[in-house]
């Protein structure tokens, strides 16, 4: 017999989304997370002078809106040639880490640790439940917010990053606010990782689908001013690499009626083989990443997080912890040796046309802002977002986990549980992927 489940709203995650699981004969026919939002961003941004499409696009998301702002100036500086300080770069990707910070925080404490601790309430459920973790939680999480503050001149659409360099600059008394900031989280983020040393994952972990190889893919951020992507596949070995420059070459995107979400995947491999994960756990296999840190050498639960980075989902948890760690680190050193003398803007010529890509790591993911400008006007505009590209994924792996728990023809509590806590790890921002 044929019928559906409508598993109502998928919930503590940002956006709105229905998750549907079909079933006939005792067979799971389709899972899908299907997203009904649309924003039209990509649209209704043809036209508009580029002075005003950072400001604009930064209104995608209010939790990740310093990536799409910086990877927005990016864009339009690549596209019409513009050079901006050494010194601009770094305020704006301290800004940049700053929002994976708070991102992080209220992923790992707010979203998914209420699963771990059984508080179904969320928020709610660990103030009153565990009050010295929410206390924690919002400590963390204010401090990202106000790195943003300072540099982005608010937290929530910040307003400093503009075509050229930035309206907003900081004081030296600002930047050492921000180291003493960086400080505390990194002290905290410690203390919360050597609390985790010999936890052991939940007695029903989420695994990557066995029968479908997944890839992961990773932005080189140490790769020149040409910029690469690395992918990587499930052990770890590099499979290809290729230039930013060349992104819409490499990925290709579906579309299906159910859902306003597109499904990307690596072109040379099509689809399903193409699909590829970005984010925490994907960064993981960079060199540069937070496993790889000194600093956390010592932590079992980090060599745990990288021996099992390529079976199964549960470590993106772990993962968003040490990169809390690693941006709280990686903010100092970026300020470190910064003149702010040298924060200089400088003039774009409002006539000028190009072709150019920001590229940003958001706390998500990969975020790609591919534009096409026309005597100082957007003609094109196109964005590739992290749970956009994630979102193949979590659909395989929704399927796996109701099929994994179908009981007399219809879907278990337990598997409805799994589902959930399955959507709230990839910590998808469906109002991003919707553009």
């Amino acid at each position: 017999m044929k019928h559906q489940l409508l598993l109502k709203k998928a919930t503590r995650i940002e956006g709105n989304a229905t998750i549907h699981v079909e079933i006939d004969q005792d067979r799971v026919q389709s899972a899908r997370i299907m997203v009904e939002d649309f924003r039209g961003f990509e649209k209704f941004c043809q036209g508009k002078a580029v002075a005003y499409i950072p400001h604009i696009i930064s209104r995608i998301c209010g939790l990740c809106c310093m990536a799409h702002q910086t990877a927005s100036v990016r864009a339009i500086e690549n596209a019409l040639e513009i050079t901006v300080p050494d010194s601009v770069n770094q305020l704006r990707q301290a800004a940049v880490y700053g929002e994976w910070i708070a991102s992080h925080a209220i992923s790992y404490f707010f979203l998914t640790q209420p699963d771990v601790l059984g508080t179904r309430e969320g928020i709610f459920g660990l103030m009153q439940h565990h009050p010295q973790i929410a206390e924690v939680a919002f400590s963390i999480q204010k401090a990202g917010s106000r790195i943003v503050e300072i540099l982005g001149g608010r937290s929530v659409h910040p307003i400093a990053m503009q075509v050229g360099g930035l309206s907003v600059l900081p004081s030296s008394d600002d930047l050492k606010e921000i180291r003493s900031v960086c400080d505390r989280v990194a002290d905290q983020t410690r203390q919360i990782l050597s609390g985790l040393n010999g936890r052991e994952l939940p007695e029903q972990r989420i695994d990557f689908p066995k029968h479908n190889p997944i890839n992961f893919l990773g932005y080189d951020e140490d790769s020149g001013p040409e910029g690469h992507f690395n992918v990587y596949a499930m052990d770890g070995a590099q499979v290809d690499r290729f230039r930013v420059s060349v992104i819409e070459d490499h990925v290709s995107e579906m579309r299906a009626d159910w859902s306003f979400a597109k499904f990307p995947y690596l072109s040379r491999l099509g689809f399903p083989d193409g699909i590829f994960h970005v984010g925490p756990l994907a960064r993981a296999f960079l060199d540069h990443s937070a496993i790889n840190m000194p600093e956390l050498r010592d932590f079992e639960i980090i060599d745990r997080a990288r021996a099992s980075r390529g079976i199964h989902i549960e470590h993106i948890d772990v993962m968003r912890l040490a990169e809390i760690f690693w941006a709280a680190t990686r903010i100092k050193e970026l300020l470190l040796d910064i003149d702010l003398s040298a924060v200089k803007t400088v003039p774009i010529h409002s006539e000028e046309s190009g072709k150019g890509i920001g590229v940003v790591e958001a706390p998500r993911g990969v975020l790609i802002h591919s534009y096409t400008i026309n005597r100082g006007r957007i003609e094109r505009l196109k964005l590739l977002v992290a749970t956009q590209f994630n979102n193949p994924l979590i659909n395989l792996i929704i399927k796996d986990l109701a099929e994994r728990h179908l009981e007399q023809g219809t879907l278990s509590e337990s598997g409805q549980e799994a589902i959930g806590r399955c959507i709230r790890l990839f910590d998808p921002c469906l109002t991003c992927a919707t553009h």
